[in-house]
């Protein structure tokens, strides 16, 4: 029988138990922040919507912006595993996989879940900074950074500083339709949108990176 179903000495809760809660918090967390910002949002909003006791909360999460770091977390951990399920199922070449990456975050960086949280990153940057600071393992950079090498490598690309390309991926393709939508617009809220802006502005890369 696997350990997280085992009942520990005790009578204490199962593994599986305790985890399922913490996710069950950090879910009901989520859409409160996201819906509501930082600020408007209060761990016994939490708690009420959760439907436990304010000690299994605070056992978890001992403030407001520790709940709100792990949300952040839990959302990162979802992103990069998407991320690496989806470049999973690709074939071809490295530009090929390049292409598919870069589709994939044009994507992502309009989730509207994410997109609320940039939203609190900016508007709420002096209390919540810590949780949403960069981390230094990065993933899904370390993929890019790996194709455009290998793109590189086989001369699909130009020479050059591998990071500085990459984030001009991020830049020309990503960062523009994200501010958009932060705005509250909509221009690239249909998946039609996204693939039309995508392709032109993918061209654009190429042509630059080529060269």
């Amino acid at each position: 029988m696997p350990s997280s179903t085992i009942t520990s000495k005790g009578g204490r809760p199962r593994k599986g138990d305790v985890e399922a809660k913490s996710l069950h918090i950090i879910e009901t967390a989520s859409q409160l922040f996201a819906q509501q910002g930082f600020a408007a949002t209060s761990v016994e909003q939490v708690v009420a919507a959760c439907g436990v006791g304010k000690d299994t909360v605070y056992r978890r999460f001992p403030s407001k912006l520790a709940l709100f770091e792990g949300v952040v977390e839990h959302a990162r951990a979802q992103t990069v595993a998407h991320f690496q399920t989806t470049m999973a199922t690709q074939t071809g070449d490295a530009l090929t996989q390049l292409r598919a990456a870069a589709r994939w975050l044009l994507a992502a960086n309009l989730d509207p879940t994410l997109i609320a949280f940039k939203r609190i990153a900016f508007s709420e940057a002096l209390v919540v900074g810590q949780a949403v600071a960069s981390r230094t393992d990065d993933p899904i950079m370390d993929r890019l950074l790996s194709l455009i090498a290998e793109a590189q490598k086989a001369g699909a690309l130009a020479r050059g500083d591998a990071r500085f390309l990459a984030m001009q991926i991020l830049n020309c393709i990503a960062v523009g339709p994200m501010i958009d939508a932060m705005l509250g617009g909509t221009t690239y809220a249909s998946a039609r949108a996204q693939t039309a802006y995508f392709d032109k502005a993918w061209a654009l890369f190429l042509d630059g990176a080529r060269r």
